[in-house]
């Protein structure tokens, strides 16, 4: 359904019309198009779509991929690093699935899910590790 309403003799907006494309939106900058600021920027060519996502789904990975090597690599006695590396998995996760799934290939979802096992398998054993000498920690000193 469209609506098209005149504000003035040149101003036209579309409202009531759903549109299929990744929105590009910016607080901070805007673009200036005949005298008119412009924030939001809706992007409905596919190929152009995935090179956008693509590049900031492969940034936040990277980013993530380094928080995490700090964070299993720190020597953190109660475990509370490896609780917060698991949650920063499960978060970016949840955002690739919610968000961006339907942009990226399966292949490049496949390829960040294997390496992200991989890191969650090293801190679930490291979680273990830690819990074990806490154990015998406490069995030895209750004697």
């Amino acid at each position: 359904m469209r609506k098209i309403v005149r504000v003035e003799k040149t101003d036209v907006f579309l409202k009531d019309f759903q549109f299929c494309g990744y929105p590009m939106v910016s607080k901070s900058h805007s673009v200036v198009i005949q005298g008119s600021p412009i924030k939001n920027i809706l992007v409905m060519d596919s190929e152009l779509i995935y090179v956008l996502v693509s590049k900031k789904v492969k940034v936040k990975y990277e980013r993530l991929i380094k928080i995490l090597t700090e964070l299993l690599i720190s020597g953190d006695d109660e475990g509370g690093s490896i609780q917060e590396a698991m949650n920063l998995i499960e978060k970016f996760r949840l955002e690739v699935k919610n968000k961006y799934r339907k942009y990226l290939k399966e292949k490049e979802i496949r390829e960040m899910s294997v390496q992200l096992k991989v890191m969650q398998q090293v801190a679930l054993q490291k979680e273990m590790e830690i819990k074990a000498s806490l154990a015998e920690e406490y069995i030895s000193r209750s004697k």
